[in-house]
């Protein structure tokens, strides 16, 4: 009996430690796993923290990029604003130029005029002196008189004469460094695509843009009266508003190319919305138009139109869907709301799986 409860009582007793144990390694295990939560409640607390610091960051760096893009806007639109005034400044002098131009010409013209009716009249009186028989030395001393107060009437008259029928101004044109005239659209595209020489691919960037505004031009110009569907997309190659932002600098003056190193031509990104076609709802969306400009010439382009897939376009390849005209001629540097960030167009053209872009620049 006695030996009986001495087992009952060994095994409870090494129950009662098992359970000890258990609830041990439970409270052990329970306070390693709180451990683990705090850890990682710890680690996710440090990495919120650093992200909102790098969005804070990111932000006031995107704060200050748009703030350099509207103050560069500015200066821009006043640049432009200067330029017109200059040009209407000086329009105005040469219109005041040719005036009194026009009114010195009068003048000499009537003074000459007055000196050739006195010469007139002082011969009639010679004549009529002559035939009344006055003295033979009246014709010398009249003719010595005339000389005397009129010299170089004739020479005057002739130079009138000269100035009235030359009036063209000449024109002194720069001789340009490549003459690419005589260049095909193959040798120009290939050297654009292909050249490590930064001012010969320069000039033949202008030269090839140069044609497809003359080719775009005579499409316009000879397009259908009756509008396909091929032409409705040709006219989407650029939104209206550019076009006529670029119609109306045309008309004052041509928009020039600004010439300098291409490895530090600035990369400028810009969105415009395209027009709604005539009678769209003006609930339904509108289309959007991307643009990156390498330097003053357009490098990539996004067309995204409503109901269609996204046009993704890059120079060198699909130049004649793109935009023609240069950074200059757009007005887009000086157009309000215009210039994106350039995380904007890269996340999107990433995010349609747009090929990759190597700039000439590049090349070198």
């Amino acid at each position: 009996m006695e030996a009986s409860y001495s087992d009952l009582s060994g095994q409870m007793e090494k129950l009662l430690a098992r359970l000890r144990d258990v609830e041990r390694q439970q409270k052990m295990d329970e306070s390693a796993l709180a451990l683990q939560r705090v850890q990682e409640e710890m680690k996710q607390e440090r990495l919120r923290k650093k992200e909102e610091e790098e969005r804070v960051e990111r932000e006031e760096e995107e704060r200050k990029m748009k703030i350099e893009m509207e103050t560069k806007r500015r200066q821009e639109e006043e640049k432009e604003r200067r330029l017109r005034a200059e040009q209407q400044m000086k329009k105005q002098e040469e219109a005041a130029k040719k005036l009194q131009s026009q009114m010195d010409v009068e003048e000499q013209a009537r003074r000459l005029a007055m000196i050739e009716q006195e010469r007139r009249d002082r011969e009639l009186a010679l004549r009529l002196a002559q035939e009344d028989g006055g003295p033979q030395d009246v014709d010398v001393q009249t003719s010595q008189e005339l000389s005397q107060d009129y010299p170089d009437s004739r020479l005057s008259r002739r130079s009138l004469r000269r100035s009235i029928v030359v009036s063209a101004k000449q024109v002194e044109k720069a001789a340009q460094k490549h003459d690419l005239s005589g260049w095909k659209y193959a040798d120009l595209r290939d050297t654009i695509n292909t050249s490590c020489n930064i001012e010969l691919l320069e000039a033949c960037r202008e030269e090839f843009h140069r044609r497809l505004k003359v080719y775009h031009d005579w499409k316009m110009k000879n397009k259908r009266k009756t509008p396909t569907q091929e032409d409705d997309a040709e006219q989407q190659r650029v939104p209206d508003s550019v076009m006529e932002a670029a119609r109306s600098a045309s008309g004052g003056r041509s928009a020039p190319v600004v010439s300098g190193d291409a490895g530090e031509a600035p990369q400028r990104y810009f969105r415009v919305p395209f027009a709604r076609p005539a009678g769209q709802s003006p609930d339904q969306p509108k289309g959007w138009w991307y643009a990156h400009f390498d330097g003053q010439w357009i490098g990539r382009q996004i067309d995204m139109l409503p109901g269609q897939k996204p046009i993704l376009l890059v120079a060198g390849k699909d130049d004649m869907s793109m935009c023609e005209l240069n950074l200059e001629e757009t007005g887009l540097t000086r157009k309000k709301g215009a210039e994106i960030l350039p995380r904007q167009f890269e996340d999107l053209w990433a995010r349609h799986n747009g090929p990759s872009y190597e700039r000439p620049a590049n090349r070198i």
